[in-house]
């Protein structure tokens, strides 16, 4: 999938992916409506619904038959699939909690960014099993404030970032404050200091109560710098991070990527929701 291939395409979910799938399968006959929500696992509203939109995109005809923009799009939707089961397979994220990060990527991630992350990811774990096949030092870990001075450049240029939620048993998942975050960031390195910028946007979900749809926004952020939590001043929906609390790595091939430990806190509608622990990390 090009850039070219995503622009103006409908973004659905991981279900209406599958009525789609499933549709090219039964293909159009009398009740296929009724059969594809029965193999879903859904009523016959969702995927009525879901349809109509595709033929008011010109991905389905009257019929349910696939236009050409519609087999086109089918096409980047199996593409994307496949490639972000395999970028998960090789971030070592274990075979249960794939199809969830799966429906996470896909339903909330932007897909230029998604195939920059896939792009990144093959090529992190290229340089990874490289390093580790060479044991070669020259490109272990570097200090922090080594990287900062000798390697990174001057100037500003931006970076693709994204936020994991910590667990006691070690699993990761996308963190819900992902989506509270614009998923390309700035890094600013010059005379007056170093620093990760961050723009906060909206924060889309639903109550687990009533399904209700919530509206909300980041409202405080803290990071670790040597054992220590500061809060970050959170000015004009902007966010900075200082550089000096980073960690960063360095691939065979020169890419670079970079953690740091936050803990957030969220407003949903009129709740508050508790603080949480994440790692935020960036790549370059």
């Amino acid at each position: 999938m090009n850039k070219q291939d995503s622009v103006n395409l409908l973004h659905p979910s991981m279900l209406q992916i599958q009525y789609l799938m499933e549709l090219e399968k039964v293909g159009k006959k009398r009740g296929s409506v009724t059969m594809i929500a029965d193999i879903c696992g859904v009523s016959h509203g969702p995927v009525s619904r879901f349809f109509k939109e595709c033929m008011e995109r010109g991905y389905l005809t009257e019929k349910y038959e696939f236009t050409t923009e519609g087999t086109h799009a089918l096409l980047i939707y199996k593409k994307l699939l496949r490639d972000v089961k395999l970028y998960l397979k090789a971030m070592n994220i274990p075979d249960k909690e794939i199809p969830e990060k799966m429906r996470q990527l896909i339903e909330n991630v932007d897909y230029n960014l998604l195939r920059t992350m896939i792009r990144n990811g093959r090529k992190t774990a290229e340089q990874d099993k490289s390093h580790e096949e060479t044991q070669d030092s020259q490109y272990s870990r570097e200090s922090n404030a080594y990287f900062i001075e000798k390697i990174l450049e001057k100037g500003k240029f931006q970076v693709g970032i994204a936020v994991h939620q910590m667990s006691r048993n070690s699993e990761t998942r996308i963190s819900m404050a992902h989506q509270g975050f614009e998923h390309l960031a700035l890094i600013r390195n010059n005379t007056r200091g170093s620093w990760l910028e961050l723009k906060i946007r909206e924060v889309h979900g639903r109550s687990r109560i009533d399904g209700t749809r919530m509206w909300g926004h980041i409202s405080s952020l803290k990071y670790e710098k040597q054992g220590q939590l500061y809060e970050a001043v959170i000015k004009d929906g902007h966010l900075r991070i200082p550089l000096s609390a980073c960690h960063f790595f360095r691939g065979r091939m020169g890419n670079v990527k970079g953690t740091v430990h936050i803990t957030v806190a969220c407003n949903i509608g009129n709740a508050h929701m508790p603080e949480s622990t994440a790692v935020l990390t960036f790549w370059m």
